[in-house]
């Protein structure tokens, strides 16, 4: 029996558009590198970014590892600024990424049925202003700062099951990477489901969600259908 259905936020409730690669364009334009593609730096970043989180030893915040991330970015890369300067840049986008249209009136949707929580790698501040701006209001709002855990940690997950007062097998967990929305709640025990908004296709080497959906609309039709009577 499903009791609840927990979110990831970016990707799947908000969108994240172009703004990392246009900060990244402009942190290229400052350092006179602009012959770099900002689209293939960028992908390194977030490599480097997921490297480090898998790397602590204890915890500090998203914004910390950002500086990691910067640092690493820039020795590598050979830019000259101040690293310090040109993460700024990049955490100048946090707290104004803009909701999917579908987000707030399928969330809404799923509400009337089971409550709706949100489980996000991010400090805690910009999902809260992005939220305040779309009116959407979840039940309950768990972040990597929150928590003091990163996805796809075990305990992630098990420390929202333990708030909830929930078995693993009482969530599902929705959201749109392979690894940190269905790999590791599956791994928790929990059920989960795959928003592809980008119209991916599963490939049989990739971790096998319950559920795949093309948006959170579809979601809903899947709550709706599957766990209506609960």
């Amino acid at each position: 029996m499903i009791r609840a259905v927990i979110l990831d936020a970016y990707g799947t409730i908000f969108s994240t558009g172009t703004g990392s690669v246009d900060m990244m364009t402009e942190i290229l334009r400052l350092n006179g590198r602009s012959e770099l593609d900002p689209k293939k730096v960028y992908a390194r970043f977030k490599q480097l970014h997921r490297e480090h989180m898998g790397a602590l030893t204890g915890f500090i915040t998203e914004a910390e590892v950002f500086a990691l991330d910067m640092k690493s970015l820039s020795e590598e890369y050979g830019l000259e600024r101040d690293p310090a300067e040109d993460v700024k840049i990049m955490l100048s986008i946090q707290g104004t990424r803009s909701a999917f249209p579908d987000s707030r009136p399928a969330i809404e949707r799923m509400q009337l049925l089971l409550p709706v929580v949100i489980g996000s790698t991010t400090d805690t501040w910009p999902l809260t202003a992005d939220l305040e701006r779309a009116g959407i209001r979840p039940e309950k709002v768990f972040t990597s700062e929150s928590l003091r855990l990163y996805k796809p940690s075990e305990g992630f997950y098990g420390a929202i099951l333990e708030e909830l007062d929930l078995r693993p097998e009482e969530a599902l967990f929705a959201g749109d990477s392979l690894t940190d929305d269905v790999l590791g709640p599956a791994r928790a025990g929990m059920k989960t489901c795959w928003i592809r908004r980008k119209g991916e296709l599963l490939k049989e080497t990739d971790p096998q969600p319950d559920y795949t959906a093309a948006d959170l609309e579809e979601l809903a039709d899947i709550v709706e259908a599957q766990f209506c009577w609960v």
